[in-house]
């Protein structure tokens, strides 16, 4: 079975868009993966011009040119989280493309993920235990086009209703239990598919790390040195940075 890959990407985050796009061909089997959909918020000429090498990658035009220079959770920065379901939205409505599989762009493949796809569901999404916001919009994989289709309508409708800037997975756990008698969904534990820390790359059921934004952090600089070289990955991210 084949499947698509969405993220979303400006030139800010692209530190993260190059170690995401060169661990993906690394350790993810890309016979398995139709395209890798790049929803272009404002990517420079240069930045898309990067990805040109890369046959599978197509970039989706917005009207957006969003920059992060007010620092992260902005409102630029909101913009942009709310356009990935948004934007998903008019994708799977104008093409026949899932399984897609959405996932954060500051995020590094360390195994195949292909695995972890499973049909029998309409729905896979990380999921966090003992937390108000247990559902994770950083990793989310669209099984079944027309179910996806009703959820997304509700996920959207309810983005704007969340006080916080972290609007997106609150907004996810709103609406799952609004759809439990509809679909099925599996609960995918979040150290498969967004952990954080170096020590976990050992594990081998670990397929992602997530280089999670914290909300203190005021830059994208700031981001990249707190989540890259402060937790140890400077090294390993380096052969995906030299590319």
């Amino acid at each position: 079975m084949k499947y698509s890959i969405y993220t979303v990407l400006n030139s800010d985050y692209m530190t993260f868009g190059k170690i995401f796009i060169n661990s993906l061909y690394d350790k993810v089997d890309i016979d398995k993966v139709n395209s890798i959909f790049i929803l272009d918020i404002g990517l420079k000429k240069e930045d898309k011009d990067y990805f040109k090498k890369y046959k599978n990658v197509k970039i989706l035009p917005t009207e957006f040119d969003l920059d992060f220079g007010d620092g992260i959770h902005s409102e630029n920065w909101v913009k942009a989280v709310i356009s990935k379901t948004y934007f998903l939205r008019k994708l799977l409505m104008s093409k026949n493309v899932e399984p897609v599989v959405m996932i954060d762009s500051d995020c590094m493949f360390i195994r195949d993920i292909s695995d972890l796809i499973n049909t029998e569901y309409d729905m896979q999404i990380c999921h966090r235990e003992n937390n108000s916001t247990p559902l994770l919009g950083s990793y989310v994989s669209f099984n079944d086009r027309q179910k996806s289709i009703n959820f997304l309508n509700k996920w959207i409708d309810t983005i704007p209703t969340i006080s916080t800037p972290w609007k997106e997975s609150p907004a996810l756990s709103q609406t799952k239990p609004l759809f439990e008698n509809e679909m099925e969904f599996d609960l995918v534990p979040i150290h498969k598919v967004s952990s954080y820390e170096y020590s976990d790359m050992e594990r081998e059921d670990v397929k992602i790390i997530h280089f999670k934004t914290g909300a203190r952090h005021k830059t994208v600089e700031e981001t990249i040195q707190k989540r890259i070289e402060d937790r140890g990955f400077k090294d390993y991210c380096k052969r995906y940075l030299d590319v």
